[in-house]
């Protein structure tokens, strides 16, 4: 286990807008994976097809009396989600999965808000982690050797950090702001991509 196993439990128990927020933190860092993957593969709009979606999120976030309509927000977003029915997906397809994986549970949570969107999108991030150091290191590595890579542990820190404010906070248009700044994770990606 590379989290505790209390850390999902936890998780669960965040309630919807909690869960969303959290979601969309990492979906936000997860952007530049998936821009250039929409670059590599000629998915032409889905860079701003996914930064209308997080803007969406994020305002929904930061004005509790928006009239924005959030399942219209995900459908359409949803021509822009790989096909992962696809037989062969390449390394780029599932960094890109990831990210939208992360999006889709930050609509998810508000929607239909079954308890299980917080996990997904933190199984989504560290798993692009794990992925590009294996693939860069091509082998596999135990749990308790990827924990103790300095990726790996920074992913574990930053999602420990989000869950501690989360927990902590009330809900308010400060709190959403400073989130975003968090997410911005200094122009890095969760696998330290920038679009810089």
């Amino acid at each position: 286990m590379i989290f505790g196993e209390k850390y999902y439990k936890i998780l669960s128990k965040l309630s919807p807008w909690r869960q969303s927020l959290f979601a969309l933190v990492l979906a936000q860092r997860q952007y530049a994976n998936y821009v250039l993957w929409c670059e590599v593969n000629d998915v032409k709009g889905g860079p701003k097809a996914y930064d209308k979606t997080l803007k969406s999120l994020w305002d929904f976030h930061s004005d509790k009396f928006n009239h924005i309509d959030l399942e219209k927000v995900l459908e359409e977003f949803e021509p822009y989600l790989l096909d992962d029915e696809k037989m062969e997906l390449s390394v780029g397809d599932l960094f890109s999965l990831d990210a939208t994986l992360s999006l889709s549970a930050a609509v998810l949570a508000i929607i239909l808000h079954e308890g299980e969107e917080a996990e997904m999108a933190s199984r989504a991030s560290l798993s692009g982690v794990v992925r590009k150091l294996e693939q860069e290191g091509d082998t596999e590595l135990s749990d308790e050797e990827l924990r103790n890579t300095p990726e790996v542990d920074g992913e574990v820190n930053f999602q420990i950090e989000l869950l501690e404010i989360l927990e902590k906070s009330q809900r308010s248009p400060e709190l959403t702001r400073k989130l975003y700044e968090m997410s911005l994770n200094g122009g890095m990606s969760n696998i330290g991509l920038s679009l810089e």
